[in-house]
């Protein structure tokens, strides 16, 4: 089994390699996530979403089990993302640009760092910018001083600031993976996202359990039959309310993290950006198929 690991801030993870197109070659070239979301049309956004063109993202310094080659093109499996259909990971495709040519482990014991922040800058080892890196982003520590904490990445050696991962927020787990989400307010949706540059429902409650180091599937089906039952009238802010098929009774096609107050904070649809609302909309209410915790 060959391990790789991302050497891009975010790395789409593919559907297969013949799925990404003309508007796709921009991210394709440069790695800028960002800027290539803002520049997706809202034609592109649903048909990222209709045909799966992206099955979700790794995150830089991830590990991924190499599977095969084909061209320029490497199928993986993304290890720290559940799936009941795979146990060495999330299945899909990455440019081989974007992977490691082998996975170094350090000989000594250390210790790792969780991004927290919504973006945090990676400094080369003489404090010089290289890139920014996305909440969740997992890091090994070698060392830390006065003005950071020095890490191993897949570039080098680094550094970032103390600050990167510290969350600075109160309360039970429930209420901080609240705050966090409120972060996210506004952040465009992007289908397979799990980064503050676009997520999708269930990209944005994996992203919000990751930074705070809990582990739980990527997607919402699995989400939804390993969390802990929570009734409706024990729904407290942090738990995630799922919807589904057939009246709340079939597939799970939605999910979204409770706010308190009967209302819930989620990605809703290609198009729209994160937003709080009622958990009694129109659309989802005659849906709702229960509620689920991980955090407790």
């Amino acid at each position: 089994m060959e391990i790789r690991r991302i050497k891009v801030a975010t790395a789409l993870v593919w559907a297969t390699p013949t799925t990404s197109n003309r508007a796709d070659q921009a991210y394709l070239k440069t790695g800028d996530l960002t800027t290539w979301v803002k520049a997706l049309k809202p034609v592109d956004q649903i048909r990222l979403a209709d045909q799966n063109v992206i099955v979700t993202e790794a995150l830089f310094n991830d590990r991924v089990v190499l599977d095969r080659i084909e061209g320029n093109w490497a199928h993986v499996f993304v290890k720290r993302q559940a799936n009941r259909q795979e146990r060495r990971g999330y299945p899909g495709w990455v440019p081989l640009s974007q992977l490691t040519t082998q996975d170094e482990e350090l000989a000594y014991p250390t210790t790792t760092v969780r991004l927290v922040q919504l973006t945090t800058p990676l400094l080369d080892d003489d404090r010089q910018p290289v890139m920014d890196l996305p909440m969740g982003t997992i890091l090994t520590t070698v060392a830390q001083d006065a003005d950071g904490i020095q890490v191993v990445t897949p570039l080098g050696k680094g550094w970032i600031t103390a600050q990167a991962a510290q969350l600075g927020i109160s309360g039970d787990d429930g209420q901080r993976l609240l705050t966090l989400a409120q972060h996210f307010l506004d952040t465009p949706y992007l289908w397979g996202g799990i980064t503050p540059a676009g997520v999708d429902c269930s990209g944005l409650v994996y992203a919000l359990h990751r930074a705070l180091g809990y582990a739980i599937p990527r997607d919402a089906q699995d989400q939804f039959a390993n969390g802990y039952p929570i009734a409706p009238e024990e729904l407290v802010a942090g738990d995630l309310v799922f919807f589904a098929q057939d009246h709340g009774t079939g597939t799970i096609h939605h999910i979204g993290l409770y706010a308190g107050n009967g209302q819930m904070i989620h990605a809703p649809k290609p198009g729209k950006t994160v937003q709080l609302a009622p958990l009694t909309t129109t659309e989802l209410a005659p849906e709702y198929a229960g509620a689920r915790r991980f955090w407790q």
